[in-house]
């Protein structure tokens, strides 16, 4: 494959965007990127890198997935065919081998009859049983490789009369593809198997190693999967050893108000951390007709309601969070679509005051990208009607902020809780690993106890992966493939394939810029690996439906789309993305 510029084949394309000259001269071959950002003229709002033109490679164009009605087709019953294998996993699963774990072991089974050259002429890799790494070995051992990431189990269902369509029967109506992990996230797995049997029919080969890995438990933490290929791949290269990583998630591509011309490309550059508190009560029983002032129940309600009352958190904006240059993006390229505020307070140093002002501009779903999110999600207590409860426990779930900590929730809950066990005459007990086990009695007796502990290991905020074309190659050419691959055809939603011109003026500008998730994906184990870490499922908004819930569905256009990003990736020498992707 021949190696192309960076930068000097679309200077036009970076001149549209407002991108200054010295951002699109710089090349693999000729200045450095380093040499470049030393003496930047002024800080630059939203720089864009400019688009990775297709390499003339011998290989079809990425427009094939999207316009050969015979791949539509053929892709179309692939994901199907994977929905159909319900590969459901709960929370807690501890056992590779576990029976509930053989619907991935029919699912591999099916990968391998979907993708038989991808088994035959990748390295194929069972971790801890159920985890699968392809490695497909690069034409040269010194360039670091990439790592193409999904997950094979789904969430369980609810209630399956809930469902438009049985939700795992793979319904496929001719646009959508319907189905629990439709969207979350077979749709990337198989994409990426697809389409890096697509290259291999081409008789491809990566100038890097590309590996794809495929956890099994990512919807129960991902401690059997993710966890121990992570832990695999760093005794095997070492840390620091990737180049690039790319796992699902993200906010996909978007457009502001009714301006279908700039569409926001938004993959996940950091997420929030995450503690589960776990509070477990213990009090005296006896016959509910001769009950105290406060049962153990009761006293856990006041707990509960004590914590979603007092030291509420609140948003906190300033230039080292994602978002804050998501916003600088959208000022920018969509002046009409934002707060007419948004640009004064964006050049204002209140990180608290903009970040409320967002918040309440834009709602929750913005709001909990911002602040600490507090959850009380699980309660249990007593058995019987005429019997005290004994034994009374709860779960509240904290998503944590990038300016704050686990240890700073640790310790708000215990100060909110102690005078509440004290009032009680309840002893409390904090264990956390790491920390010296704390008791503060209050006059309880060995049978009045509270013990808050975490259900596992706290998990700070993700470090923040880099979103600079000027000082990250591995970005540039990340979000550059990203405008190409997105400019290069009109919205597949709006437009019908029969009338699409490929050449249309109506194809979008593309913004690619970061964006903060408020979950975790699998990608929390794997930071020791690489610092260029992303997160996105390339879909466009409104083209996956109801995650985690019932209708889940994917349009196969939007399915289509995913797979020539990575196509794009895959097909181009360094800087590098050069996996199925």
């Amino acid at each position: 494959m021949k190696a192309l510029a960076l930068l000097g084949l679309a200077v036009p394309s970076a001149l549209a965007l407002g991108i200054p000259a010295q951002q699109a001269i710089f090349s693999g071959s000729g200045l450095s990127h380093k040499n470049l950002a030393l003496k930047p003229s002024a800080r630059e709002i939203c720089p864009q890198a400019p688009k990775v033109a297709p390499p003339h490679d011998g290989l079809h164009s990425s427009l094939t997935f999207l316009k050969d009605e015979a791949f539509r087709a053929r892709q179309a019953k692939r994901l199907s065919r994977a929905v159909q294998v319900p590969t459901t996993v709960g929370d807690f699963a501890t056992d590779p081998y576990d029976e509930s774990f053989e619907p991935i072991v029919e699912f591999q089974a099916l990968l391998k009859e979907l993708f038989p050259l991808v088994h035959a002429k990748a390295d194929v890799e069972h971790i801890n049983r159920l985890g699968l790494v392809f490695t497909l070995q690069g034409v040269d051992p010194t360039r670091k490789p990439i790592l193409f990431m999904a997950h094979q189990d789904v969430v369980p269902i609810d209630d399956p009369s809930d469902w438009t369509h049985p939700p795992f029967a793979g319904v496929f109506d001719g646009e959508w593809i319907w189905g629990r992990g439709s969207s979350d996230c077979k749709n990337v797995l198989i994409g990426l198997l697809s389409t890096v049997e697509d290259l291999l029919s081409q008789n491809w080969q990566p100038q890097r190693t590309v590996l794809l890995a495929f956890g099994y438990d990512e919807e129960s933490h991902g401690f059997l999967g993710a966890g121990s290929i992570a832990a695999a791949l760093e005794k095997k290269y070492g840390k620091d050893s990737f180049e690039f990583i790319l796992d699902e998630g993200g906010m996909g591509l978007q457009n502001l108000g009714d301006d279908n011309q700039v569409l926001y490309a938004l993959p996940g550059v950091g997420e929030k951390g995450s503690l589960d508190l776990v509070l477990e009560m213990a009090v005296p029983g006896g016959h509910s007709s001769v009950p105290p002032a406060h049962t153990g129940i009761g006293i856990m309600a006041e707990i509960i309601y004590e914590l979603e009352r007092q030291e509420l958190f609140s948003p906190h904006l300033d230039p080292s969070h994602p978002s804050y240059g998501m916003l600088e993006c959208q000022a920018r390229y969509s002046p009409d679509y934002v707060e007419s505020w948004l640009s004064d307070k964006l050049a204002q140093d209140d990180a608290e005051a903009l970040g409320e002002a967002v918040a309440q501009s834009r709602g929750p779903a913005v709001r909990y990208t911002l602040q600490t999110s507090q959850a009380a999600d699980l309660i249990h207590g007593g058995v019987k009607t005429n019997a005290l409860p004994e034994k009374i426990s709860a779960i509240v779930n904290y998503r944590v902020a990038l300016h704050m900590t686990p240890d700073q929730l640790r310790e708000r809950a215990v100060r909110i809780i102690r005078p509440i066990a004290a009032a009680h005459n309840i002893t409390l007990h904090v264990n956390f690993p790491g920390l010296t086990k704390t008791d503060d009695r209050f006059g309880g007796s060995g049978d009045r106890t509270l013990t808050l502990s975490p259900l596992l290991e706290a998990l700070s905020p993700a470090p923040i992966s880099p979103t600079d074309p000027l000082t990250s190659k591995t970005w540039a050419r990340f979000s550059g493939v990203a405008r190409s691959v997105f400019e290069s055809h009109p919205n597949p939603m709006v437009t019908s394939q029969s009338e699409a011109n490929i050449n249309s003026e109506s194809n979008p500008t593309v913004v690619v810029t970061g964006d903060i998730m408020t979950g975790n994906t699998d990608t929390r184990f794997y930071w020791s690996l690489s610092e260029n870490i992303y997160r996105w499922s390339p879909s466009r908004q409104g083209g996956t439906l109801n995650i985690h819930t019932v209708d889940e569905r994917i349009r196969l256009d939007v399915h289509l789309e995913g797979m020539m990003l990575y196509y794009g990736n895959s097909s181009l020498p360094f800087p590098s993305l050069i996996i199925v992707f």
